[in-house]
């Protein structure tokens, strides 16, 4: 390019002048969104916290059945499937019956052997033909459940009626003197 042509009007026709810097005014608009939205957020996270420190309503559990009540239905259960053998019968009917002394008395009887449970039987405030009822008892189902010996027929139904005499007069005596109120009591009444 020459000279000429650079400082020739006609050529630089098509060139402006610059024009002066123009004042744009501040947009906020994006400002009161993100305050905004900012303020949702704080709000957000309170409502989640107070929800989350509300006091839990827990969901009660209905109340356990009574020892004789658990007992009697777990017999009546027995007496209906009433085609069990001899072994699995006094096997059933023996954890019945320690299920329903410890909960009764409150000491481990289903962790007891025999030669455990017998005198703690006999320590217990209950009536003495009682507790040789259900050493007699014992003393029947053992072999039958651990040695195989065949049990005496109709015994199995003279044993579950046993059993069941056994809970109707332990729950009466709790009746009379109430239950054990702590662990050593053992159903023994106030002195």
């Amino acid at each position: 390019m020459s000279d000429s042509t650079m400082t020739d009007p006609a050529g630089m026709a098509d060139i402006h002048d610059i024009k002066p810097i123009l004042t744009v005014a501040a947009d906020w608009h994006w400002l009161i969104w993100a305050v905004g939205g900012l303020l949702l957020l704080i709000a957000a996270w309170m409502i989640w916290r107070r929800w989350r420190r509300r006091p839990r309503h827990p969901e009660t559990a209905p109340a356990p059945p009574s020892p004789d009540a658990e007992a009697y239905l777990q017999l009546d259960r027995l007496a209906v499937a009433g085609t069990v053998d001899g072994k699995q019968f006094y096997f059933q009917l023996s954890a019945i019956l320690r299920h329903y002394v410890e909960r009764r008395f409150a000491f481990q009887a289903a962790e007891m052997t025999i030669e455990e449970l017998l005198p703690r039987m006999a320590t217990l405030a209950l009536d003495a033909d009682l507790v040789r009822a259900f050493e007699r008892f014992c003393q029947t189902a053992e072999p039958i459940k651990f040695a195989d010996v065949v049990g005496e027929p109709g015994g199995m139904s003279h044993d579950l009626a046993f059993v069941r005499d056994f809970v109707d007069r332990t729950t009466q005596i709790d009746a009379q003197t109430g239950p054990p109120s702590q662990e050593g009591d053992c159903g023994r009444p106030p002195q």
